[in-house]
């Protein structure tokens, strides 16, 4: 286990169990993105098939839909990142990847109209020929996902942002205009599966930098891989990037800063995020949704805790499969919520007691609500009321 530099000085605790213990959350906001809604753009899912009532293709137009990580912005609006867009590589080379900004009216006890708007989109390129390999590049270099898979991203002091991606995996440099600044940040000796490269893999293809936090100082991240690595043992590794120096403190793969431990329900990480110098939230899901949702849950960590096998601590904070709704937010008729999505994948600290959480509604194919095949899932974003995470 590798400490970055501005952690050394603070004692690491040996812990042996993991704390699961904690009060139910409460719904206190709710909004929804309708599933169909649409920027203007080139042409997108030609190479899918019709799934819940939809047909492809979509005529000039792209679906907003995959949000895989969320970024809380000025004035009650938030930056979400859209992922590779229709699952792989080789049915995605129409999907434009996109950074949108977004304005939610949330539903709560005290009024609000639960909608979601649209108001800004950033079409993320590459004009100076940075990525390695060759690109589809659609038009004006935009980029598709069929060239990168981005799960996790942070805007920085300079409104840059860092952006977490899959298929090599690797750490990007993008422009506040969504223009890549420099070649893929990578770490020795770590390879995907869907390396466009074709490098021998030690990581399972979509398991790679899924979470990444960003130290509240702004000089450090945290990327957090959605897999294990090959040779390594069971567990995920979390490596530290110094965004000043560029480069990531870590020799190589087998290196990490950090261990951190799945709950043996889930199957992968959702996101991570930071909240103090060395504390922080972990999603953990599982891989069905709906009725058949087993695990949902939002952990806490602290990078000076680890339990006696060296993973870090973890304490539950909310389990999105059990959630208060005393003033039906979401107009169910029920007083519990759920959250059963397959993939849920923004995380944000609003503050001490309120999280923000946003589903990827994987579009046109999520069925989490049970829309019998008809309805492909909303987008949702939901506020919920947990316990003090500082005092």
């Amino acid at each position: 286990m590798r400490i970055p530099k501005q952690l050394s000085p603070i004692p690491i605790l040996l812990l042996s169990l993991t704390a699961s213990v904690s009060k139910a959350a409460t719904l206190t906001g709710f909004a929804v993105l309708p599933a169909d809604t649409f920027t203007p753009g080139p042409t997108s899912g030609q190479f899918i098939e019709a799934r819940n009532n939809r047909q492809p293709p979509f005529i000039d137009q792209q679906p907003v839909q995959g949000f895989s990580a969320l970024i809380k912005d000025e004035k009650g609006s938030y930056i979400v990142l859209s992922d590779n867009g229709f699952g792989a590589r080789d049915n995605s080379s129409d999907y434009i990847l996109s950074i949108y900004h977004i304005d939610p009216d949330f539903r709560t006890a005290e009024g609000g109209t639960g909608s979601i708007q649209v108001s800004k989109v950033i079409r993320l390129s590459d004009p100076e020929h940075h990525l390695p390999y060759p690109a589809a590049r659609i038009s004006d270099n935009l980029l598709t996902g069929a060239d990168l898979d981005p799960e996790s991203f942070r805007r920085v002091e300079d409104g840059s942002y860092w952006i977490g991606e899959e298929f090599n995996p690797s750490l990007l440099h993008f422009s506040a205009d969504g223009i890549l600044l420099a070649p893929p940040y990578r770490i020795d000796g770590l390879n995907s599966e869907d390396n466009p490269s074709g490098e021998k893999a030690n990581l399972a293809r979509s398991r790679g930098f899924e979470g990444m936090a960003l130290s509240v100082d702004g000089k450090w991240l945290y990327p957090l891989l959605e897999g294990p690595v090959e040779g390594s043992g069971p567990g995920l590794n979390i490596y530290t990037f110094e965004i000043y120096a560029k480069l990531f403190v870590n020799n190589n793969a087998y290196q990490p800063s950090f261990r951190y431990r799945l709950d043996e329900a889930a199957s992968a990480i959702g996101d991570f995020t930071m909240y103090s110098n060395t504390a922080g939230l972990v999603l953990e899901r599982d891989s069905e949704e709906g009725n058949k949702a087993l695990l949902k849950k939002v952990y806490r960590i602290d990078f000076n805790k680890v339990d006696e096998d060296g993973f870090l601590l973890k304490t539950l904070v909310a389990d999105l499969l059990n959630i208060n709704d005393p003033h039906d937010l979401n107009q169910d008729d029920k007083v519990r919520f759920t959250f059963p999505f397959w993939t849920i994948e923004g995380l944000v600290v609003i503050n001490a007691t309120t999280l923000g959480i946003v589903n990827d509604n994987n579009y046109p194919l999520g069925q989490a609500r049970n829309n019998d095949g008809t309805q492909p899932d909303n987008n949702e974003f939901i506020l919920i009321e947990v316990d003090p995470l500082w005092d």
